[in-house]
């Protein structure tokens, strides 16, 4: 979620800030400094429930769009004639000639080469407003607007280490197409009566293009079996000293706390509430203990209840709750359970001894301010969401609320049958965090009727890798990072990585606007900066079991577009860079439908990947090409073992043409295929015979 902000009558006033300035171009005062050929305008004092301020009280000035900072200096005298009562209780920061064109598109607004407004060394007359010593003296408040989302801006407002004037920390703000931004709130108003006619408000300021960093992926880490797991501190289960899950005293957990909860027949109908801090060397893990089969403890969230005096937030929306607002979970290892049942169809005891329902987003393991938090081995089903992860930014009774998930590592889980019929905005997986790893995990479909994705992410630093993901409506969707902007300004942001996994697309008919993409990287919220930089898309193994069909045909009530034509598109990207490498496309079954790798204005880089014969680059734009097209191989049979929906053996056989086509990675992503899946839930070394084979498998004899 953004920060809480009103919706009214803000985004109106803004649109008239855009038109009106009480100073004419040749009276704009100019920063010091070079040519300043962008003009920008400091509004003041908004009023912090209605969203008003005054349009015609606003400060323009010019800085230059080269990266690097310039003095800014605006009078005292001024800013009495443009502030209430002569105090100074906010300030923002906006394009100067933004403006609605007749159709409704803001122009003139944030430059496309510019995505970030820093603002330093911020002072009055003698008062510091913000140096790297002083506790900031202002919160950031957002605003948006539901109903016109070109007004809409609601992601701004950091203190960020390394871009200050000095390398040193100052006030970062994401600036996107759109007119908006945050708001500097002082927590007290500045009484500007008593200064005099030579003090300024003064500050640098830099209209700049963040730098992102390169970065590759760490290595995959070991994955335990069921078994392995240092001993247990807490015994849970039949004879043990905690006969039920809510007999422990789970809110007395510590560092270096081993958890075991034995197998039973009969499920654990008990919620589990995790809000304490391991550490590196002293973990917390809470480890379910296979049955005799290799049965995994079930945590059952049909009819669960909860113990006292560990009270879970938000008990409709979960049945594991690792981590909240008001206490982080870090160093935790949730591994070895089934967990089921959070769903709107089922009710648990809430803390009254009553029966309630779940909400249509509750979520079997949700991890809320979540620090180095692992979930392993386990099998997640038939919830609204199976997992979520949320970091937030927001304005609660005046107290920033602020926290941001971090190095999540989801490993060997099945992942399969959440979601909700007719809605698409559950999923089997939702995290927005930084620095989420995806490795081993079996993705299977969701509930049926469920118009959800396989893998939604609105992350930054995200990696899915070694995973098989199979099912929802579009596999993988790498969304924008609309949690807090904390995920938005980190270096990870912009790149992700999705490599070795083995991406299956079911015959589908979703009446959904985006039903027949395999995978989506940028963003959904024009209220929010999209990721800007590359997928890197190694050596994934795609198949689509999509029908030919026009809609409208076999039946299917209340279709929006009658007339499309069936496809599956791999890239959804827009304005956005995908380097393609090494992947397998390949549509099967009696009748398949088109292959397009876009339909929208991605800049796509393909090397050494092997398509179905007959595809299309871009089905509304036949003459289109990728930016790069190298080595690309087409034809009937990619010599996979066998395309069954039955058997599903997507290794390759003698005589593929996919053995030794594939080409190398980029130099600094040379290691990224030392693994490939197993099926199921496993990964294990990939055979190195030299030469790199196309797809998630490596063949061997």
């Amino acid at each position: 979620m953004g920060i809480l902000a009103p919706r009214r009558t803000f985004m109106a006033l803004i649109a008239a800030a855009m038109l009106i300035s009480p100073f004419t171009i040749g009276s704009v005062p100019k920063a010091n400094g070079a040519a300043a050929p962008f003009k920008l305008k400091a509004l003041f004092n908004v009023d912090a429930e209605s969203g008003a301020y005054d349009a015609t009280k606003s400060f323009a000035f010019e800085t230059d769009m080269k990266d690097g900072y310039k003095t800014v200096e605006i009078p005292v005298s001024a800013l009495k004639t443009l502030t209430a009562d002569g105090k100074l209780g906010s300030i923002a920061f906006v394009p100067a000639d933004a403006a609605m064109n007749e159709d409704g598109e803001v122009v003139n607004g944030w430059p496309e080469t510019k995505d970030a407004v820093y603002v330093d060394k911020m002072s009055i007359g003698g008062i510091q407003l913000f140096t790297n010593e002083a506790k900031r003296p202002f919160m950031f408040q957002n605003f948006s607007n539901e109903e016109d989302l070109y007004y809409s801006y609601a992601i701004n407002g950091t203190v960020a280490p390394k871009c200050g004037v000095n390398n040193s920390r100052c006030l970062t703000f994401s600036v996107a197409g759109s007119a908006g931004t945050s708001w500097i709130v002082f927590n007290e108003p500045i009484d500007l009566t008593g200064m005099g006619g030579k003090d300024k408000l003064k500050f640098e300021l830099d209209l700049s293009s963040v730098s992102y960093a390169d970065w590759a992926p760490a290595p995959a880490k070991p994955q335990p079996g069921p078994n392995d797991a240092p001993p247990a501190t807490v015994e849970i289960g039949p004879g043990k000293a905690y006969e039920n899950i809510g007999d422990f005293a789970w809110e007395t957990l510590k560092a270096g706390d081993v958890v075991y909860v034995y197998y039973r027949p009969e499920p654990y109908k008990e919620k589990i509430g995790i809000f304490a801090e391991g550490t590196k060397e002293k973990p917390i893990i809470v480890h379910g203990v296979p049955g005799p089969n290799g049965e995994l403890p079930k945590i059952d969230g049909n009819g669960a209840t909860a113990r006292a005096a560990n009270p879970i937030p938000n008990a409709n929306r979960s049945l594991v709750r690792i981590g909240k607002d008001s206490q982080p979970a870090k160093y935790v290892t949730f591994e070895n359970f089934e967990v089921y049942d959070a769903h709107a169809s089922k009710k648990y005891t809430n803390a009254s001894g009553a029966q309630a329902s779940y909400a249509f987003n509750a979520t079997g393991i949700w991890i809320d301010n979540g620090d180095h938090v692992t979930l392993r081995n386990n099998r997640i089903h038939d919830n609204g969401n199976g997992i979520f992860g949320s970091s937030s930014m927001y304005v609660w009774e005046g107290a920033l609320i602020d926290y941001t998930s971090k190095d999540l590592l989801i490993q060997g889980n099945s992942v399969y049958g959440n979601g909700n019929v007719g809605r698409m905005f559950e999923h089997n997986s939702y995290i927005a965090a930084i620095g989420t790893v995806y490795e081993n995990n079996r993705y299977g479909d969701l509930l049926a009727g469920s118009q959800g994705y396989g893998l939604k992410d609105r992350g930054a630093g995200t990696v899915v890798r070694y995973n098989w993901i199979e099912g929802g409506r579009r596999q993988i969707a790498l969304d924008d990072g609309e949690d807090t902007p904390r995920i938005v300004l980190d270096p990870t942001y912009n790149n992700s990585f999705v490599y070795a996994n083995v991406l299956v697309e079911h015959d589908h008919l979703f009446d959904t606007w985006g039903d027949d993409e395999i995978i989506n990287f940028g963003g959904d919220d024009a209220a929010v900066p999209d990721r800007h930089g590359t997928l890197n898309f190694f050596n994934n193994t795609i198949l689509t079991y999509r029908q030919a069909r026009v809609y409208g045909q076999d039946g299917v009530p209340n279709l929006k577009d009658p007339g499309r034509v069936e496809r599956t598109v791999l890239f959804y990207a827009p304005g956005k860079h995908v380097d393609a490498r090494n992947n397998v496309f390949h549509r099967a079954g009696a009748n398949p439908a088109p292959l397009v790798i876009t339909d929208d204005d991605a800049s796509i880089e393909l090397r050494n990947n092997w398509f179905t014969e007959g595809y299309f680059y871009d089905f509304n734009e036949p003459d289109r090409h990728p930016d790069k097209n190298i080595g690309t191989i087409t034809g009937a049979d990619p010599g996979l073992i066998n395309l069954s929906l039955e058997a599903q053996n997507y290794q390759l056989k003698a005589g593929s043409p996919l053995i030794d086509a594939g080409g190398g990675l980029p130099n600094a992503y040379g290691d990224l295929l030392a693994k490939e899946y197993a099926p199921h839930q496993q990964s294990v070394k990939r055979p190195d015979k030299g030469k790199t084979d196309i797809g998630a498998f490596e063949y061997v004899k």
